[in-house]
């Protein structure tokens, strides 16, 4: 396998605490084939990101980092051009719009929504107002929760819905299991994607965008999926595994 794609919040920490023995199981990795790191957490830029996993010992630069803040961004200016944006979200989310050519408004073409833990009644209200107006309503993700080191948290899904509910909108969604994400990594890595492995912790965003793209995908049990709700699921990973740090020892463990 050339590549292999991992996913952040539970699979290389939960919250702000790196998961057990997963520092060294992605060096270990990078020692055999090239990684890349994709999150559908947009509260940190891409460099934000790099910077984080480096201080937990992980080998990352900007450049082996696409979040779905940047997705969207990179999706905005390729289909529209550069737009005006008004964004429900944190700083990461804001740099990548802005780093993308977009100009932040309050009266805007585009509702970009990610996981703001400022929510606030008065940015639904300028969102939605916007969205109503006209303005093309983008989501870097769905996700219902996000797992941290004291258990789940609303994600960026249940803001999402918030606006689908007052709007009667679905937006375009950006993030995983969708294809602008996917796409993005495709054509970052240069590569085919049967040559390519997904390493998630979610069934239905994670192993469903590598089902869809056709790639291998690992399934670990650190973050959101139990093995009940795996074998519950009509979405089946390649490999199941307790933890990132088994993936080199056992590839093959279901």
């Amino acid at each position: 396998m050339k590549a292999y794609i991992l996913d952040l919040d539970g699979v290389i920490y939960r919250g702000s605490s790196p998961i057990d023995g997963a520092p060294g199981a992605v060096n270990r990795l990078q020692d055999h084939a090239e990684v890349l790191f994709l999150t559908n957490n947009s509260t940190r830029s891409r460099s934000a990101v790099a910077a984080r996993l480096s201080e937990a010992g992980i080998r990352c630069k900007e450049h082996d980092v696409i979040t779905a803040g940047y997705a969207a961004a990179v999706y905005i200016r390729k289909r529209y051009g550069a737009g005006t944006v008004y964004p429900i979200g944190e700083a990461g989310l804001i740099e990548e719009l802005k780093a993308q050519g977009h100009a932040i408004s309050e009266d805007a073409d585009f509702v970009v929504v990610g996981l703001d833990r400022d929510l606030s009644y008065e940015k639904l209200r300028i969102g939605l107002q916007n969205i109503l107006d006209g303005a093309k309503f983008i989501a870097t993700n769905t996700d219902p929760v996000l797992p941290t080191e004291t258990g789940f948290v609303p994600g960026a899904g249940a803001i999402v819905r918030a606006l689908e509910t007052a709007s009667g909108q679905s937006p375009v969604v950006t993030g995983k299991p969708e294809p602008p994400i996917m796409d993005i990594v495709l054509e970052h890595l240069g590569l085919d994607a049967d040559e390519c492995t997904v390493v998630g912790d979610r069934l239905d965003t994670d192993i469903l965008a590598g089902i869809r793209c056709g790639m291998r995908t690992v399934l670990v049990l650190t973050g959101v999926e139990t093995m009940a709700s795996v074998e519950r699921s009509d979405i089946k990973p390649d490999c199941v595994i307790q933890s990132i740090r088994e993936l080199l020892v056992a590839p093959g463990r279901r």
